[in-house]
């Protein structure tokens, strides 16, 4: 059964509904990110999330009581702040790979929250405590639910992944997952109260990696 401290939905966005669901993933995030450099140095992260409208009707359903569909500006931005303050501790779901550097992660600064069609889109900001130097090491990071319970994905066009303010001579690239098909049946047989596992969402995740020659 999916633990109480696993339960990333909850978590996230503090939502309380029943899902009909019946397998893994449950919830789909689409993905933009951007490291922001200067010059061989990371100081900070840029994240944009779409979410999938089933949930984005969940998450905003506090903020629209009549069901009519009209949200007030002021109230989808408290989503957003309610979705940032629940995840700062699980680090904005934001991994990075262990021969990578480390940085450690600031408070989130939320920049713009609009929707999307039905669908939610949030944009927010992450600093770096300090910045890491690119020149000898590279940074690789991914962002993914350890369960997979939601699939976080990056856009498929191409500014999915970028780096801002950078010295010539770094680049970014992403390493698309490649699970093996008995982890996909393994993922899609489980219900929507089971879990994988803590480790089941690493295989699925796109590794992006920033380098500075």
């Amino acid at each position: 059964m999916r633990a109480p401290t696993s339960a990333i939905v909850a978590a996230l966005f503090a939502v309380a509904a029943i899902r009909p669901a019946y397998s893994h993933p449950h919830e789909f995030v689409e993905m933009w990110t951007e490291v922001q450099m200067d010059g061989t140095k990371a100081t900070a992260m840029r994240y944009r999330w779409r979410f999938d409208e089933f949930f984005s009707a969940y998450a905003l359903e506090p903020a629209d009581p009549d069901g009519d569909g009209k949200v007030e500006q002021a109230e989808i931005e408290k989503v957003h702040a309610q979705i940032l303050t629940n995840i700062q501790p699980i680090d904005y779901f934001t991994r990075f790979e262990e021969k990578s550097l480390q940085p450690k992660l600031g408070t989130a600064t939320p920049l713009a929250t609009r929707l999307v069609g039905r669908q939610l889109e949030i944009e927010f900001t992450v600093p770096f405590q300090s910045p890491v130097d690119l020149s000898e090491k590279q940074l690789v990071y991914a962002i993914y639910d350890n369960e997979f319970y939601i699939a976080m994905n990056h856009s498929v066009d191409d500014i999915a992944v970028q780096i801002k303010g950078a010295a010539k001579g770094c680049s970014s690239k992403m390493e698309e997952a490649n699970p093996d098909e008995d982890v996909r049946e393994f993922a899609s047989s489980l219900g929507k109260d089971e879990s994988g596992g803590q480790d089941l969402g690493i295989n699925f995740a796109e590794w992006v990696v920033i380098s500075c020659k």
